[in-house]
């Protein structure tokens, strides 16, 4: 049997290497696709509308990644930028999304709870903001 301090030491050494590498894989199930397709070239100007603790489905299916409560978002008449908190943020850069490259805004069910489905040109995935994210969206469009 292992000794407690022992597991508590390999656990606070490992953990950090397990984090990133999930981060990564998540990050490669749409969010890098699409932020090389729009990357954010700047930060949102000050006069966004900034919406906190934002959940995004990429996809919008049931296997799509799910950031619940941990995005950050910008809405701007330019468009709109998205990141992720800080401990969700490897390999996640910041995403912009011009309104011009925004094919259809629209408001839908999904289980108990209404979203908003933002279609991308280019053959990109869906992205359905979910909450607060969803609502912005809706009000900017």
């Amino acid at each position: 049997m292992i000794h407690p301090a022992i597991f508590i030491l390999l656990f606070l050494f490992a953990f950090p290497f397990f984090w990133i590498a999930v981060i990564g894989f998540i990050a490669r199930q749409g969010w890098r696709e699409i932020a090389a397709a729009y990357p954010a070239t700047s930060d949102a100007p000050p006069s966004a509308r900034r919406v906190r603790f934002g959940s995004l489905s990429i996809g919008g299916k049931l296997m799509s990644p799910n950031y619940g409560s941990s995005i950050d978002g910008w809405f701007a008449q330019s468009g709109f930028w998205l990141r992720p908190f800080l401990p969700f943020r490897p390999f996640h850069p910041m995403i912009f999304i011009p309104w011009a490259r925004v094919e259809s805004v629209e408001q839908e069910r999904k289980m108990l709870s209404k979203a908003v489905r933002v279609r991308l040109a280019g053959n990109m995935p869906d992205l359905l903001l979910l909450g607060s994210l969803g609502r912005a969206a809706l009000e900017r469009r």
